[in-house]
């Protein structure tokens, strides 16, 4: 039995990374659990079943304890039985306490991280419990204990295909109105504010830089994140006094499918120096999927050399008219990320036995 804690299809790290295992397991007729941690809150009144809301309130209370410890006690179980248990960046204790009692039981432990942050301070000892550890990149390595290390498997992130238009849509992109400039930027604005995000700050000066470029051509910019509203603002006070239409939309699915499924540009700058940067190609691998021209402020060292020719380097100015002379291979661009997606599954699967 595989189980699958704490995964959710709204969360990118787990939509691109192991939420295939759940496919992968499943067309090899392996039993998936999904489970969450359980809550430490006491139940409360309304969850109790019905028959039991006549009881005294104090014997309520003690049957919502009952309930709760027998939910702890479930999840343990589950872990314990399980074949292969794979989790992203645990962090919570409770969860680090509940990986090393299923390791008692021999179960492999396979600790995801799509990225590693300061902010997770546990996360090392994710790594000491993991049977395997999972990396989207080779730079990432470098943030895994030396002792660790032996752990580690590079596995890619898949294409995020629920993200891309439909096929019809994504045809006509190709073919119609290759020559626009509007713009597109998306991706994640943290709770600490837009500034914070250093590719989103790149590319607000990257556009301020190009700003006479973009209003001569009357090119449009589109914000695709969360927090859009605070993004957009951030934008405009780089931006002022120009009279360039920038709009902001709230990141989900079908804005992404919408917005994909537009003709125009995706600029997508990433943090300096470039050839340091641990991130994943992940967006640009969806852009050009997509059909979209990619403008990247240098190479990023996950973009894969058959995919490098086709993306368009610039550091700072955005001319949108030079932009609509570079020609794509949309169909060699297709084939390559359908055959690498076929590998990764591979890799996953390899890793569950």
């Amino acid at each position: 039995m595989l189980i699958l804690i704490n995964a959710e299809p709204n969360r990118a790290g787990c939509r691109l990374r192991w939420w295939n295992l759940k496919k992968a397991a499943e067309n090899h007729h392996q039993t998936v659990k999904q489970i969450s941690l359980p809550s430490e809150k006491i139940f409360r009144r309304k969850e109790l079943p019905k028959a039991c809301l006549i009881l005294p309130h104090r014997l309520q209370r003690v049957i919502r304890k009952i309930l709760l410890k027998t939910n702890q006690l479930w999840f343990l179980i589950n872990l314990a039985a399980a074949h292969s248990i794979v989790t992203g960046k645990p962090n919570d204790p409770r969860l680090l306490r509940a990986l090393r009692f299923a390791r008692c039981f021999r179960t492999k432990i396979i600790v995801d991280a799509c990225d590693i942050k300061p902010s997770y301070t546990n996360i090392n000892e994710a790594f000491e419990i993991a049977t395997h550890i999972t990396l989207p990149t080779q730079r990432l390595i470098a943030k895994i204990p030396p002792k660790e290390r032996h752990k580690i498997r590079i596995i890619p992130d898949s294409l995020d295909r629920e993200s891309l238009p439909g096929e019809r849509q994504a045809e006509l992109i190709t073919f119609k109105e290759s020559t626009s400039s509007d713009i597109v930027w998306f991706g994640v604005i943290e709770e600490s504010g837009p500034s914070e995000r250093p590719s989103f700050s790149l590319f607000c000066d990257q556009i301020k830089a190009s700003i006479q470029n973009l209003e001569k051509h009357k090119s449009s910019i589109t914000l695709v994140c969360s927090r859009s509203n605070e993004a957009l603002q951030h934008l405009k006070q780089n931006l002022a006094p120009s009279s360039l239409t920038c709009i902001s939309k709230e990141w989900s699915l079908q804005t992404m499918r919408e917005e994909l499924g537009r003709p125009g540009i995706v600029v997508i700058p990433y943090p300096e120096p470039i050839e340091n940067c641990p991130k994943s190609a992940n967006r640009i691998e969806l852009s050009l999927y997509a059909g979209k021209k990619v403008i990247v402020n240098g190479l990023l060292p996950s973009l894969d050399l058959e995919l490098q020719r086709h993306v368009i380097i610039r550091e700072r100015l955005i001319n949108p008219e030079e932009i609509a002379k570079h020609l794509i291979n949309i169909t060699a661009i297709r084939h390559y990320l359908d055959e690498k997606q076929n590998r990764i599954d591979q890799l996953w699967y390899q890793l569950l036995h």
